[in-house]
């Protein structure tokens, strides 16, 4: 059974709380604002913005006492043809000392900042050397379709065009939704530059096409798709210690992504059809001893799986057949409390049983028992 209410009821479980949203949001507007207002960082700075799952409305809710992780992306004018990784990271260093002395960390290709109610990833980045003075292209990122801090769940209408709004009016003059996102080739050839310290070299990134994609996918999908990835999220976490590390996060999305069926009308479904999809599609990857090719969005060249070993793609495959076949009973299921426990063996205890007479009632016509016996009330006699 699809068992919608249980469903919705679930994603409500997982879904980050609103104090550890309202955490993210303090934290990188925090950061943002102080950003914006360095004397020395401000002559290099085009535009910060979030990306990450916090942003494409993907992450879940952290278990036990660990804290949302939020990215910051700082988009600046750094000329990466003569600047090294180290020396464009090191530009940010007497930021981070003054405003989170103690508090912050050098990694490969961003800084990590931890405070007491969230974790940030602060990601310095540099417009292409073609487009730093095209003004198309910096209207973008400067526009508040990339600035806005709210979650694409949070705003359906989104898309990306600088010209966008975050919905408002009083009702009597709403503001026009904008329908289209810009056309990509006003954007998409032109990735932001990345320093990758531990290589020693600038690499290609493109998280605005990973924020767009993820948008587009979610209308396809009827608006399920960031909730199947959000509960296969969680099935993956409920079930960490029989499964093999990676792939996880990210990966883990774009895995999901790439086998959804556009159209998706419940999650239920949406849930079978996914995993058979990955156990099929990916059989013969298996069979031939090799790991998927996954063209990252963006940058085409960047395999998305590239760091997953064959031994953890077979380990993993395997699990996603076996939740296949446990899904495929629990929506085949016509009882509902049958269906519940498969969907709860599934996803863990926040999926929540469905109450003896509960649970979606089966399609098509049910015969009544015997004839019908109406009762006039006074009302209506």
């Amino acid at each position: 059974m699809e068992l919608n209410q249980q469903f919705k009821t679930f994603l409500t479980e997982i879904r980050p709380t609103q104090s550890q949203k309202e955490g993210w949001i303090v934290g990188a507007t925090t950061l943002r604002t102080r950003l914006n207002a360095d004397p020395d960082l401000t002559k290099i700075t085009v535009s910060t913005f979030l990306q990450g799952s916090i942003r494409r409305s993907t992450a879940i809710r952290p278990i036990g006492d660990k804290r949302p992780d939020v990215d910051v992306v700082v988009v600046t004018t750094i000329d990466y043809n003569t600047t090294t990784p180290e020396q464009a990271m090191d530009k940010f260093v007497p930021f981070l000392e003054r405003h989170y002395a103690g508090k912050w960390r050098r990694q490969g290709r961003s800084f990590g900042i931890e405070l007491s109610y969230v974790d940030i990833d602060l990601v310095i980045t540099a417009l292409p050397s073609e487009v730093t003075s095209d003004q198309a292209v910096t209207a973008l990122y400067k526009s508040e379709s990339v600035q806005n801090i709210q979650t694409l769940e949070e705003q359906p209408t989104w898309r990306l065009n600088k010209s966008w709004t975050a919905a408002k009016g009083d009702g009597l003059y709403p503001v026009m939704a904008i329908a289209q996102d810009a056309p990509e080739q006003d954007w998409k050839p032109h990735p932001l530059m990345l320093p990758d310290r531990d290589a020693g070299r600038w690499g290609r990134t493109h998280p605005l096409a990973q924020i767009q994609w993820t948008a587009a996918k979610n209308r396809d999908c009827n608006g399920h798709y960031v909730n199947l990835v959000k509960a296969l999220k969680c099935w993956r976490q409920t079930n960490a210690r029989m499964l093999p590390k990676y792939p996880k996060g990210y990966p883990l999305e774009h895995m999901i992504g790439q086998a959804l069926a556009n159209g998706t009308g419940s999650m239920g479904t949406g849930v079978v059809q996914v995993l058979e999809e990955m156990r099929d599609r990916w059989t013969p990857e298996v069979a031939m001893g090799r790991v998927p090719v996954l063209d990252d969005h963006g940058v085409p060249e960047h395999n998305v799986l590239q760091r997953l070993s064959f031994e953890d793609f077979e380990a993993f495959h395997k699990a996603i057949s076996d939740a296949a076949a446990q899904a495929r009973k629990a929506l085949d299921a016509g009882d509902p409390s049958e269906s519940g426990m498969l969907w709860q063996g599934l996803f863990g205890a926040k999926f929540p049983l469905p109450s003896p007479q509960g649970g979606d009632r089966p399609p098509g016509f049910t015969k009544p028992s015997g004839p019908a016996d109406p009762q006039l009330t006074p009302r209506f006699a």
